[in-house]
């Protein structure tokens, strides 16, 4: 085992050349891309094998199989459909190749993974906080005011943080978004006083102690909490 190397991380990579003998062995694929935790050396007792595999014709699947106990996950597009999603900023898909590493090698890979690096390192353009994202989310800090002190309150911030506020907060910095394990620890390196906010919701010992905290991080996404007039254009009805 290397040096300083996790437990962890020795079993997924003692799993690879298993799960790279089936990903070659599927039709279409011709090459590959370990990514996630462990292709950054990151892996935990819950981490699995993450791949993006490159496949001919005109299909794009997912797959996931077991190989020695660890669980394998494999997307598969061609090309056109990767870099397709480079030009939608798909975040997920650019982080893959921006920070994979060649596990079937071919040459089509390390013009993906350098135009993903460019990418990843310029960031998406910031996104302003839509009137949607602004009325729900002040809804919602009303709702969990109602709620105070009863055993839903929890669940009425908690469900609102992913979509009302850390990922819009991310998209109005200009920052490619993570999961929600990788929060804090993205946040404490782009933005330590937002990873202290985000923390103290999440550890707040009272209702009340969640509430200052949740409407605090609200504040910092939309500045006053009030309602505010506006809406959504007209759509027609099929």
């Amino acid at each position: 085992m290397k040096s300083g190397r996790s437990p962890h991380q020795a079993r997924l990579e003692a799993a690879l050349p298993a799960a790279l003998e089936r990903i070659a062995a599927t039709p279409r694929v011709y090459a590959a891309l370990w990514c996630g935790s462990a292709a950054r050396g990151e892996a935990t007792p819950y981490s699995d094998l993450d791949f993006h595999a490159l496949v001919t014709g005109d299909f794009r699947w997912r797959s996931n199989f077991v190989v020695d106990g660890v669980p394998v996950e494999v997307f598969h597009n061609p090309v056109r459909k990767v870099r397709s999603m480079f030009t939608d900023g798909d975040a997920a898909t650019i982080a893959m190749f921006a920070q994979g590493r060649p596990a079937l090698p071919h040459p089509d890979l390390g013009p993906l993974m350098a135009e993903a690096q460019a990418l990843y390192a310029a960031g998406p353009a910031p996104t302003p906080v839509s009137e949607f994202i602004r009325f729900m989310l002040m809804d919602t800090v009303m709702d969990a005011r109602a709620s105070l002190h009863t055993p839903v309150h929890t669940l009425t911030v908690m469900a609102a943080l992913g979509p009302l506020l850390v990922r819009p907060l991310y998209a109005v910095h200009g920052w490619w978004d993570v999961k929600r394990e990788r929060w804090l620890d993205d946040l404490e390196a782009r933005a330590p006083v937002i990873a202290q906010e985000l923390r103290l919701v999440l550890s707040a010992a009272t209702d009340d102690a969640r509430q200052e905290a949740f409407e605090v991080l609200a504040r910092r996404l939309m500045g006053e909490l009030s309602y505010v007039e506006g809406g959504t254009e007209p759509e027609p009805v099929p």
